[in-house]
Order: structure tokens, then C-alpha cells, then sequence
């Protein structure tokens, strides 16, 4: 009897345990599908996208280099581009300009917005459009600003094959005035604005 009893007591102690085992595991489980995920420190992910930008602009600056144009990220584009382009344009605009009973306020304006597209070093103007912020109303006059600036291009070896949106803002008794035909014909001892806008090929 006494052993019978001893190996009940056996059978119920297993129970217990394995019991006792069946309940905790889901307990482990959820605590671990709980724990988030380790995340790198924002200090590490910086590290390696500055890695992965510098790496990219090493290839643009190899293949810029083996090409023999600048980068339309250097300073370099943005004198032979940026800082020249309004000037070409202005002046261009500026045979449209002759005053007399067309002469408008010195803060009358024309404001155009344009696509600028560079292809095989050739400069060229496209897609403009008159803004709503224009005050100037003299439509033969702001015509012949569009078509100007429509018609202006030059040529440049060293820049890349590019594009992008640009505007140009016209005050003809302002910014514009030193490009007006009377100015450029000006033979006194003021100073020349000529230099920047003697580009060879632009009309």
C-alpha cells in the first residue's frame, strides 16, 4: 500500500510540474515578443549616410573631371551660369525698352518664369510665362520682353548637360536701365556694364 501511495505521490509531483512548466512558457514567450528591437544610435545612422553622400559626390566629382564640364553643384557653374544669366537676359529684354510715352515707374516690374536647359554647351531659354505679380501693363512692350527672353542663348563648353526652373524680374527704370540702349552707347567716364554680357553666340 505504502508504495502505491509513494508512487501516486510521484505521478501527482510530475503533473505539477509539467503543470507548472505548460504556464509560464506563454508568460516567457509574450516577454520576449514584447522587447523591441535594438535600433542603432542616430549617431551611427548619421555616420553612415555622411559615408554614403560622400562616397556619391566622389563618383560626380570623378566622372565630372573625365568629362571636362563643371559640376552644377561648384562654384564654377555658378559663374558661368547663375551669375551670368540674369544679365544676358536683362539685356536682351532691355532693346524692348525705349521710354518716351512708354516709360513706366521706376517700381513697375515684369516678372517671367522660364525653364533654363543646357545641351552640348548650348544655353538656351524655355516655356516662358508671365507671373501674376507682373505690374507692368504696356502689352506690346512686355510681348517683346517674352520674346526677347525666348530668343536669348549662348554657348559654354564647360557646362553640363542640365535644367531647371528660373524666373527674371524686369524693372526697366531700374535693374534694367544700365542695359537700355542709351546707357550702352555711353561713352563718358561712368562705368561699364558690358564685360559679363559679351558672350560669344548670344543674340
Amino acid at each position: 500500500m505504502g508504495k502505491w501511495l509513494a508512487a501516486a505521490s510521484v505521478v501527482i509531483i510530475a503533473l505539477l510540474v509539467l503543470i507548472w512548466l505548460q504556464l509560464r512558457a506563454p508568460a516567457e514567450a509574450a516577454v520576449a515578443t514584447d522587447q523591441p528591437k535594438v535600433q542603432p544610435p542616430p549617431a551611427a545612422i548619421d555616420t553612415v549616410k555622411k559615408q554614403e553622400l560622400a562616397a556619391i559626390g566622389k563618383q560626380v566629382a570623378a566622372a565630372t573631371a573625365q568629362s571636362g564640364k563643371v559640376s552644377p553643384a561648384s562654384d564654377e557653374f555658378f559663374y558661368h551660369f547663375y551669375d551670368l544669366q540674369p544679365a544676358m537676359l536683362t539685356r536682351q529684354a532691355a532693346k524692348c525698352y525705349t521710354g518716351g510715352i512708354h516709360r513706366v515707374h521706376r517700381n513697375q516690374k515684369v516678372k517671367l518664369t522660364f525653364t533654363n536647359r543646357i545641351k552640348d554647351g548650348e544655353v538656351t531659354v524655355e516655356d516662358v510665362k508671365l507671373s501674376d505679380e507682373s505690374t507692368i501693363d504696356d502689352k506690346p512692350m512686355v510681348d517683346c520682353f517674352i520674346k526677347a527672353v525666348k530668343g536669348t542663348h549662348w554657348h559654354d563648353d564647360t557646362l553640363p548637360d542640365w535644367s531647371g526652373p528660373d524666373e527674371l524680374i524686369i524693372r526697366p527704370e531700374r535693374g534694367m536701365k544700365k542695359y537700355t540702349e542709351e546707357n550702352m552707347k555711353y561713352e563718358g567716364d561712368g562705368p561699364d556694364f558690358t564685360d559679363r554680357t559679351k558672350v560669344p553666340g548670344a543674340t
